[in-house]
């Protein structure tokens, strides 16, 4: 008796798991420009207010961090290089002879494979959208302290 197994829904899961993580790098995004808005907001602050700043350390810690949160915030909303689940078939042209078993289980892999091709994209520009955060959650606390000199 052969054990005869259907891919399909397996295939049509891990193919809402894809989409999943793509919609993942679109929060990202959105995080990305929130923290970008705050720190021009936090710049436009700085530049109306007459900050008396004294110390070489209020210099050092309160505009190059936002300056570089912004630069990781330009870096983080590039564009991203994800891997879909369409397959180009002129490329590819034995998916059409393929027996549905075989079919299916190169889509699984396929699918598979675009996960976490897309799972790492995600996480590197994470990386961007955490190093933003700090750098103004630094700037934030330094004109706090500013503020209360």
């Amino acid at each position: 008796m052969t054990n005869e197994q259907d891919f399909e829904p397996l295939l049509t899961t891990q193919q809402a798991q894809l989409n999943t993580v793509i919609a993942d790098g679109t929060g990202i995004d959105a995080k990305t420009l929130a923290v970008a808005a705050i720190n021009v907001a936090i710049l436009l602050f700085i530049a109306q207010a007459s900050l008396h700043v004294h110390t070489w350390w209020q210099h050092v810690f309160l505009v190059p961090p936002l300056i570089l949160s912004l630069l990781c915030n330009a870096r983080g909303l590039f564009p991203k290089r994800y891997l879909g689940l369409s397959i180009d078939l002129q490329k590819h042209p034995e998916y059409l002879e393929m027996a549905k078993d075989d079919l299916l289980l190169q889509l699984l892999s396929d699918t598979m494979h675009a996960i976490d091709h897309n799972d790492k994209v995600n996480a590197r520009y994470w990386h961007y959208c955490e190093a933003s955060m700090a750098l103004t959650i630094i700037a934030t606390l330094t004109l706090f302290a500013i503020l209360r000199s």
